[in-house]
Formats: C-alpha cells, sequence, structure tokens
C-alpha cells in the first residue's frame, strides 16, 4: 500500500560516519524515521522481515553486495516491486546515471552532500516517485 506521506526511510550505507550523518540528519532536520544497515544483505534481512519503508535510500559502492545488486534483490522480493529507491553515491557519471535510471532507481543524489539541503532532496525524491505512480 503506497503511503502518502514520507515517513520511514530504509539507509544502506557501509561507511558508519556516513550513515550516522545522514541518520541523524534525515531524523533531526527532516522529522523521518530512519532504519539504517551497513550491507545490501542486511538491507534484505530487514525487508524479509516484514519491514515496509517508504523509501529506500542506497549507497553505490558497498563490499559483498553493491547498490545496483542490493535494488535488483530488492525488487525481486514480493511487495518491495515499486518502493522507490534514491541511490546517494560518489559515482555521478551521467552514463551511469542513465543506465540506473533505466533500471528503476527513482533519483541519484550526489556525496559529499550537503546535510541542510539532504532532507529535501529525500523529499524531492519521493515526490518524484509519487507522481510517476
Amino acid at each position: 500500500m503506497k503511503a502518502s506521506t514520507l515517513k520511514n526511510v530504509l539507509l544502506v550505507e557501509d561507511e558508519s560516519d556516513i550513515r550516522l550523518l545522514v541518520t541523524m540528519t534525515l531524523s533531526r532536520l527532516g522529522g523521518l524515521d530512519v532504519h539504517s544497515e551497513p550491507s545490501g544483505k542486511g538491507a534484505i534481512s530487514y525487508l524479509a522481515e516484514g519491514n515496509h519503508p517508504d523509501l529506500i535510500v542506497l549507497d553505490v559502492m558497498m563490499p559483498e553486495m553493491d547498490g545496483v545488486q542490493t535494488f535488483e534483490a530488492i525488487r525481486a522480493m514480493p511487495g518491495y516491486e515499486e518502493t522507490p529507491v534514491c541511490f546517494l553515491t560518489a559515482k555521478v557519471h551521467p552514463e551511469e546515471i542513465r543506465r540506473w535510471h533505466e533500471l528503476g532507481i527513482n533519483d541519484v543524489l550526489s556525496k559529499p552532500f550537503s546535510p541542510a539541503l539532504l532532507p529535501g532532496q529525500i523529499q524531492a525524491c519521493w515526490s518524484k516517485w509519487q507522481q510517476a505512480h
């Protein structure tokens, strides 16, 4: 079921400092409930437990299971075929961004990011998805 307001975010980020900064920024400045996982496998396990975040923010470059592999695994899970996903990455080459959009990524946010602007960027990702659905 589609939520009308963005409330719950799953953050998947392997670097603990970035994970903490994004979590605090989205919680304190954005008023969002954020659950974070340090790996794609952790995110898959979290979702397999029946958790349904409104939006997922994925790092692209992670060990073991990168952002694209994690995204594809999430899409293959029943009930998560339409969950909006945004990448948060330092890799922002236009050809990669185009390929990710073709895969179904809703938006690509760049690192480094401004903590003051990040909640608005996440809301913009949510809004784009809402308009498309």
